[in-house]
């Protein structure tokens, strides 16, 4: 048994010791631009990123607790598309608990414990009937047709899947548009690493628990990342002209970051970035009918889709703006969140955003030794661009480069997204950090990519060297944190065995 943890470690250090060299100081990688890509430019990048899917995709199949052998309500987008398909949008049990139905209060989780209610587990309850809270869009962008045309459910985790490929093409494709316009001289090697090491540092959960409450959020990821280049693309791309093509980016744009209320609406807050886009495509133009024109085209995703969510909620709930936060069946009374008012607690906000951002939990003594902190902790990386930003160089840059105001906008995300979040959950745990990840990233690859133009060409490669490695930590980080006990993946409450296992495929077999 250990020759074969033997032969599992060699070939994982191999792949370790191959990377490392490829990175190495004196390698192309840190030379080379992606102006002008060659053949084993391409190549290369189409294998990073091709690797860097099946690296995150693949694993999601490992814990029956999210890969479907064990559903428990961790299939309700699969049950939502057959309840579509029966024409209403409530869940189609018929084992409703009549004492749920007679309770004064049946979202108190305490009085359901005392009365031995049974009920179904994070549901929406309401009126006699119990829904889906979770976003709507994904199961008509994939369940409904993939029953309607295979005649089966597609798994809830293969889902997830679909979501976590097109996000990381999207990180790939994002970057690539932002170095061509910002920051040309960009070295390709911190071009392949960093995109690697933030696209899989936003989904790295997702690889661990696939099912129902990553599929929410990674479809958000997934709407939100192509929304963004899409915008990108119709603000920058086009030499800020007003033309066809950049109006019908901007739409493509508004049709993907809708969706996105649908998918996982914390995450959908990233639409904000839209306003200083649009400040800087309105720069220089005379607003008139034909411009207007075009910008209402651009922005009637946002309306058509918003007057369908709006209907959606309002079938369900009685109201437009319920998207069934309020009726959850979960470990909380969560009945008084609809009113914003009653529910702020500036203390509560403040410590949530502290604990999200930079909570700590001592390094352990048992693999895999560390434990899930805040985003700061986490991932140090994304440290940078609060330390790029105190530089008056990076800021006289990002005046410059006219996209200062879609910086701060992108710094005030996460902050803005932590807060929403703390506010409308009962508490926030690691997979909620995927809201912000993303976004920090990317706020973090531009201030990266702006430090390395303004360095002298004698410190460039060394600049290159020392950010692909801390993105290589940054991938071996999500590897240790996937194998973290927690939230039924792999390695907890019953598949401990699996911790010891990866223990002694990097220790060869020594242990």
């Amino acid at each position: 048994m250990n020759f074969i943890y033997f032969i599992a470690g060699c070939l994982f250090w191999g792949s370790i010791i191959f990377v490392l060299f490829l990175f190495r100081y004196k390698s192309w990688l840190h030379s080379e631009t992606i102006e002008n890509m060659g053949c084993r430019q391409k190549i290369l990048l189409l294998s990073a990123a091709g690797f860097v899917v099946l690296a995150c995709i693949l694993p999601m199949g490992v814990s029956p607790s999210w890969n479907g052998e064990l559903p428990d309500h961790r299939n309700q987008y699969e049950v939502m598309a057959e309840a579509v398909l029966n024409g209403h949008f409530y869940m189609d049990y018929d084992d409703v608990d009549p004492r749920l139905l007679e309770m004064d209060n049946p979202y108190d989780p305490e009085e359901r414990t005392r009365l031995g209610v049974n009920f179904h587990w994070d549901h929406a309850f309401y009126d006699g009937h119990y829904y889906m809270y979770f976003g709507i869009v994904p199961v008509f962008l994939l369940f409904l047709p993939y029953r309607i045309v295979t005649g089966m459910s597609l798994m809830t985790y293969h889902a997830t899947q679909i979501f976590v490929g097109m996000f990381i093409v999207g990180i790939f494709v994002l970057f690539h548009f932002l170095i061509k316009k910002f920051f040309r001289r960009l070295t390709f090697g911190m071009y392949l690493a960093l995109s690697s090491a933030f696209a899989v540092m936003s989904i790295w959960y997702s690889i661990a628990a696939p099912s129902l409450y990553c599929t929410a959020i990674t479809s958000g990821l997934c709407m939100e990342v192509w929304s963004l280049y899409f915008f990108a693309k119709s603000v920058w791309g086009e030499a800020g002209q007003v033309s066809r093509k950049s109006i019908f980016y901007a739409f493509l744009g508004s049709l993907f970051g809708a969706l996105a209320f649908g998918c996982r609406p914390p995450v959908a807050l990233a639409n904000i970035a839209v306003i200083p886009m649009l400040a800087e495509y309105l720069k220089n133009k005379k607003m008139d009918f034909r411009l207007f024109g075009q910008l209402t085209a651009a922005a009637l995703p946002y309306v058509v889709i918003g007057i369908l969510l709006m209907a959606y909620n309002y079938v369900r709930f009685d109201s437009p703006f319920e998207f069934g936060q309020t009726y959850q069946l979960t470990l909380a009374d969560q009945s008084s969140y609809g009113n914003f008012f009653d529910q702020f607690d500036l203390v509560n906000v403040l410590n949530g955003v502290v604990s999200n951002l930079i909570s700590f939990s001592p390094v352990k003594k048992k693999f895999p030794y560390i434990s899930l902190n805040g985003a700061l902790v986490n991932f140090p990386i994304l440290c940078s661009a609060a330390v790029s930003m105190a530089q008056e160089g990076v800021r006289e840059q990002l005046k410059k480069l006219n996209i200062r105001n879609l910086t701060i906008v992108f710094f005030m995300l996460p902050f803005v997204i932590t807060m929403t979040d703390v506010l409308w959950s009962p508490f926030i745990g690691e997979r909620y950090r995927m809201d912000i990840y993303w976004i920090m990233g990317v706020t973090s690859f531009i201030f990266i990519g702006i430090c390395y133009i303004q360095k002298p060409e004698t410190s460039k490669r060394k600049f290159s060297f020392v950010m692909t490695n801390w993105a290589l930590i940054t991938i071996f980080t999500c590897m240790l944190l996937y194998c973290v006990p927690n939230d039924l993946n792999f390695t907890e409450p019953f598949f401990l065995e699996n911790v010891e296992r990866i223990k002694k495929i990097l220790a060869l077999g020594f242990v």
